[in-house]
């Protein structure tokens, strides 16, 4: 099954090339030196299938499969990965209206999104950038949030104003209060990295 006919068509040659393996310690090794991507267990892609966001998302859904339902919305970590790269999440992360379900290697969490915090990429059904940071303030612990957060920013996906407001919007749902303390604490940490002079391996006075 795929999200749509457009994400099934653009998805053939990513699907071809999933390698279904064992994990085992020579899988590990080919993950952790860049050979292999894995994106759920036991589901493996070569890295250069993955270079576009389009791709990135596309993925997801190939190593889904029939597990894939129409209702999925690529979420939290996933949707942060899908838009700016690196190594897939583990767990994958998806939001759905539904709630029962449960898939090996994925975070299922219960949420009615509104047609506003869904954005479509390749077909494919993705958290809007400002939702996928409130979400990754409010449910992904902070070490694999923050450099998410910061690259969402960096890359000009979300700014700042824009997720103190959904936060004010979204002042009834879970998590929200300890979200806004957590950004507060993200961006205290950005400020301080900014100002902190880095090495350039010159004498001072060439710094350019």
């Amino acid at each position: 099954m795929a999200w749509s006919r457009h994400a099934a068509e653009l998805a053939i040659p990513i699907g071809a090339s999933l390698q279904h393996w064992e994990e085992t310690p020579s899988t590990q090794v080919l993950v952790a030196e860049g050979y292999l991507a894995r994106l759920l267990p036991g589901l493996f892609l070569p890295p250069d299938l993955l270079g576009t966001a389009v791709q990135r998302a596309l993925a997801l859904g190939c190593a889904l499969g029939a597990r894939l339902q129409a209702h999925h919305v690529i979420a939290g970590p996933s949707a942060a990965w899908v838009l700016l790269g690196g190594a897939p999440p583990a767990p994958a992360e998806l939001h759905s209206p539904a709630h029962r379900g449960e898939l090996a290697g994925v975070v299922l969490r219960t949420a009615r999104l509104r047609p506003d915090e869904v954005e479509t990429i390749g077909g494919t059904p993705v958290t809007v950038p400002v939702r996928t940071a409130i979400d990754l303030l409010r449910f992904t612990p902070a070490p694999v949030a923050a450099p998410m957060l910061r690259g969402l920013v960096a890359s000009g996906h979300v700014d700042v104003d824009a997720m103190r407001r959904a936060l004010r919007q979204m002042h009834r749902h879970p998590q929200v209060r300890a979200a806004g303390e957590r950004l507060e604490s993200v961006l205290g940490a950005q400020e301080e990295d900014r100002g902190a002079a880095a090495p350039t391996g010159l004498p001072s006075a060439v710094t350019r």
